[in-house]
């Protein structure tokens, strides 16, 4: 039993060092190794967290730690217990269902032949196509599921909308009263405690509200389970429409147009039609009466008008004419996004539920979306609820902010923007921080009073005064620790640290674009006549909308493409890097942090060099727990966290970063805008988020019309398109 702490740490690679150390020394009892059944109950509750919640898998790290204990002694099987899978899953493969370590098997090396060897290549070779082959069934099984329960809630959700509306018909009209919401327990969808424990808030009409918190913290889960109405205090009669970040469509969806899938969400207005035609035949007064309203109702809804209103929403958010007219099958994850934004706007709902729902706009349908929401009298009797990366937007936009604590596990509101919340929150931390450290100044002073020994002999009065003193050490000690929690409250939003690593400054432009033109093969020319220079200390910003060739140009600096004019000039020498985000063209879901990086980084394949990855994974915000944790495990930001890492450490001479901010929270889009101001670099820049452009762009450069066109700022340009808005 000499090996238990060694053996807890390799079969539990990844784990929290004082969490292996507590368990090494809990199961042996006085020496002697737990029963099995014992040392499950143990240790698999430990283990679920750093699983996602996973029991099966938390049952099988501590199965095979058992097993590798006891010396592999074999076991008769206990159907009844919990049963461990077909093969040990370490912490390197916590997050991943799919990846799965052999347990060691002893080799008798002397009496081992070639052919045994060749039959034990074969056998595993076939063991491993094997394993694969189920690993894909059960992939395609877990998103044949996943891809059912969001269909469900759609429908679920559509069900509730034609209910409100036909309650709000027979009541002659909607709810506009304030909500009072929950109060309600917000559970962890992958395990564990609750995100938010006896919340609620009060949610009044003409309010428009930020939804604020880290990643992972639960806002997402929140908006899902207003949604679904599961927080009590949303009446059948309240029509709520909910915008998430992926869009499932339906068959019909899918063969409509982006036009016909916003019309359709009229409820009002289809089942108006539906009756009108019904009706249009009856002979009986009554019928001829309710045509009559039917028609007076259809005319004050401006029924007629829905397809020109439906047509100029859609040109607001970015659609072209051919995209308008396009199936839904037919284009992209964020195009599909724009429809069922504009489809919620059109609805125009009593509760609006927004999902980051500047994600996938241009920086021109951003600053359309803002203004409408803020100065369109259609939201002055409606509640909205926003979640955004954007604090620019939410400024804008919103009226109120709703906070999630994840330390306290907490909702709170406030009335005010995001500045107006982001400023009274570090006046919060600061006087929080002063009166935490005038106390722990008087709690000293005090203990070194009452350690002065007067209780072994001094005056009846110094006696009692260090009696006194004791007791408000004591009160003094519950303050600091309830003030503790509080501060740590107070500051979770403070960013992890970030930092990107760059090649260096050279004497020469990284890239020159010479006349530039590029278009594919049977289509008109993206752009033309394009020139521009990139050197270590540029930082140009790309502006313009989706599908005017931003991209395509990004692609051509770093000669993924070739321009069909003009020639592009690289210095030799000169490292570019990408970081996007699409996580999957990047990054390995199917590996740790460390594992990616030690493929992509080899180096000699040293320790040494292993704790130098492991070093600029920590210094990129990645702790030794999540340096072990699979990817597909890891929240978007922390993906991004990855990405960025892998680019930094190739330390390039010139950074690409397209629309970078989209998986991050509002506090670490600040922190990537300081790393980047301090890189010693080039950078190009793509992106939608106004305070993130404003931070870190000198050059901006707009692409439109086949042109690309330097504009003087970002102001300008925001200006710009404002007084288009105006007009």
């Amino acid at each position: 039993m000499t090996s238990v702490a060694a053996t807890t740490a390799e079969v539990l690679r990844g784990l929290d060092e004082d969490l292996l150390e507590y368990i090494s020394g809990a199961v042996a009892d006085e020496g002697d190794l737990l029963p099995k059944e014992d040392l499950l109950e143990l240790v698999v509750p430990m283990l679920e967290e750093f699983c996602s919640g996973d029991e099966e898998k938390a049952t099988a790290l501590a199965s095979e730690l058992w097993t590798r204990l006891s010396g592999g002694a074999a076991e008769v099987e206990d159907t009844s217990a919990p049963r461990a899978l077909a093969t040990a899953v370490r912490m390197d493969d916590i997050a991943d269902p799919t990846v799965a370590a052999v347990a060691p098997t002893t080799v008798d090396v002397k009496n081992l032949h070639l052919s045994d060897v060749n039959d034990s290549k074969s056998k595993a070779s076939i063991s491993k196509k094997k394993t694969a082959a189920k690993e894909a069934k059960e992939k395609a099984a877990m998103l044949e599921t996943m891809t059912s329960q969001v269909h469900e809630l759609d429908a679920e959700l559509q069900a509730a909308r034609e209910r409100a509306v036909r309650l709000q018909a027979a009541e002659g009209a909607g709810h506009m009263g304030s909500l009072q919401i929950g109060p309600f327990q917000l559970p962890n969808p992958g395990g564990g405690l609750d995100l938010l424990d006896d919340a609620s808030c009060i949610l009044v009409p003409g309010r428009r509200y930020g939804l604020l918190g880290r990643n992972g913290k639960g806002k997402s889960t929140m908006l899902r389970y207003l949604a679904a109405r599961r927080v009590g205090g949303l009446p059948d009669i309240v029509s709520i429409y909910y915008v998430t970040q992926t869009v499932s469509l339906t068959q019909e969806q899918e063969e409509s147009t982006p036009l016909e899938v916003v019309m359709a969400t009229d409820i009002e207005r289809r089942m108006l039609l539906e009756e009108a035609a019904a009706l249009k035949d009856g002979t009986s007064p009554e019928d001829q009466a309710r045509a009559a309203e039917v028609d007076a109702r259809l005319v004050a809804i401006e029924a007629h008008t829905a397809e020109q209103r439906t047509d100029a929403l859609l040109k607001n958010l970015g659609f072209s004419q051919q995209l308008r007219s396009r199936q839904m099958k037919n284009l992209s994850g964020g195009w599909r996004v724009r429809t069922m934004l504009a489809a919620a706007l059109y609805s125009k709902p009593d509760v609006l539920l927004l999902d980051e729902p500047t994600n996938h706009l241009s920086i021109d349908a951003v600053l359309w979306l803002s203004n409408h929401l803020a100065t369109d009298p259609a939201w002055d009797n409606r509640i909205v609820v926003v979640v955004s990366h954007d604090r620019v937007f939410i400024d804008d936009c919103c009226t109120d902010v709703l906070h999630i604590s994840g330390v306290a596990r907490r909702l709170t509101q406030s009335r005010g923007n995001y500045s107006t919340w982001a400023k009274r929150r570090a006046d919060q931390q600061k006087a929080k921080k002063k009166q935490f450290e005038l106390r722990e100044t008087k709690r000293d002073k005090l203990a070194a009073y009452t350690q002065h020994g007067f209780k072994y002999g001094g005056s009846s009065g110094q006696i009692a005064m260090q009696q006194k003193m004791v007791k408000q050490l004591d009160k003094l000690d519950q303050e600091t620790e309830a003030e503790t929690e509080e501060l740590a409250a107070l500051e979770e939003d403070e960013e992890l640290p970030l930092s990107l690593q760059a090649g260096g400054l050279l004497d020469k432009p990284v890239a020159q674009l010479k006349e530039v033109g590029f278009g594919y093969k049977g289509g008109e020319l993206l752009f033309k006549g394009v020139e521009f220079s990139i050197d270590t200390n540029s930082r140009i910003c790309l502006l313009g909308e989706n599908g005017a060739g931003k991209t395509t140009l990004v692609k051509i600096v770093t000669g993924e493409l070739e321009p069909t004019a003009g020639e592009v000039l690289r210095a030799s020498g000169a490292r570019i890097e990408v970081v996007n985000q699409h996580h999957g063209d990047q990054i390995d879901f199917d590996m740790t942090p460390l594992q990616f990086m030690i493929s992509k980084f080899p180096g000699n394949g040293s320790y040494d060099h292993e704790q130098k990855l492991r070093g600029h994974l920590a210094g990129c915000g990645l702790s030794a727990v999540l340096q072990g944790t699979m990817i597909r495990g890891l929240s978007g930001g922390q993906r991004s966290r990855v990405a960025m890492a892998a680019v930094s450490f190739a330390a390039p001479h010139l950074l690409i970063m397209d629309e970078p901010t989209n998986n991050l929270d509002l506090e670490a889009v600040e922190a990537l805008a300081n790393c980047v101001e301090e890189f010693q670099g080039g950078v190009i820049l793509v992106s939608h988020d106004q305070y993130f452009v404003s931070r870190v762009a000198k050059d901006i450069m707009a692409v439109a019309n086949g042109m690309t066109k330097t504009v003087k700022s970002f102001e300008a340009y925001k200006k710009n398109i404002v007084e288009k808005l105006s007009k």
